[in-house]
């Protein structure tokens, strides 16, 4: 008989799935390896072994040390106007002596032009007046910009003698300015009145002011002479 080659073919196909272990499956497709995205609420684990480290931004510090330096600036500045620099400024424009009479002033800055370079500091100029309507007749410039400030300005004034006494002995001591001496002086060989006071300044000396009061002349005007200089210590 003859035999049809389909049959043979299904016969031994049939006869191989016959033969198989029943406890045997047959795999099924691997999963892939790739984790699931975790949920929000699920903790995650971190693999010593695979981390991954973000830079840290020095942006921060280097805006805290940028702010600090801008700080030193301002301060240093700051502290420089106060011991001596910036602009004098003379906080009494005008004064009442104890006869009653108010007497206006002229800053230093501008009544002592003569007598000023580099040196006083501005907390001793800004210290400083004269009676307005002074006049200057003269200075003398000790130091010669060779040591410790040492300068003399002259003035005349149509206040009488008394009145121009009263003022630095008023004036001196709500500037800041401790009255060291008051009684008889001498400047240019003109004998007078003195009143010597002392103040301390932000450049590290000290410095002392002497007014010294002549009598008043035949035609009814008063001089005086300030005398200014700068010491190292307070003795």
């Amino acid at each position: 008989m003859r035999v049809s080659p389909y049959r043979v073919e299904v016969e031994t196909i049939s006869t191989a799935a016959d033969s198989m272990d029943p406890c045997m499956t047959i795999p099924t497709q691997a999963p892939s390896h790739r984790p699931d995205a975790p949920s929000e609420n699920e903790e995650t684990s971190v693999d010593p072994e695979h981390r991954v480290y973000q830079r840290m931004s020095l942006r921060g510090p280097a805006a805290i040390v940028v702010g600090i330096a801008v700080f030193i600036l301002v301060g240093g500045i700051t502290a420089s106007i106060l011991t001596g620099g910036g602009s004098p400024v003379l906080s009494l424009h005008s004064i009442k002596i104890p006869d009653g009479t108010v007497v206006h002033l002229t800053p230093a800055v501008t009544a002592l032009k003569p007598i000023i370079s580099s040196e006083p500091p501005a907390d001793i100029l800004g210290a400083l007046a004269v009676p307005t309507g002074s006049v200057s007749h003269g200075f003398v410039n000790i130091d010669q910009s060779q040591g410790q400030y040492d300068r003399t300005i002259s003035f005349v004034t149509g206040l009488s003698s008394d009145q121009v006494i009263d003022v630095y002995r008023t004036l001196l001591p709500r500037l800041g300015w401790a009255i060291l001496y008051q009684g008889p002086g001498t400047t240019k060989g003109v004998a007078g009145t003195e009143v010597l006071a002392r103040r301390g300044s932000g450049d590290g000396f000290y410095w002392e002011v002497g007014a010294v009061v002549s009598p008043a002349t035949n035609s009814g005007v008063t001089p005086f002479t300030l005398v200014l200089f700068e010491q190292s210590s307070e003795e």
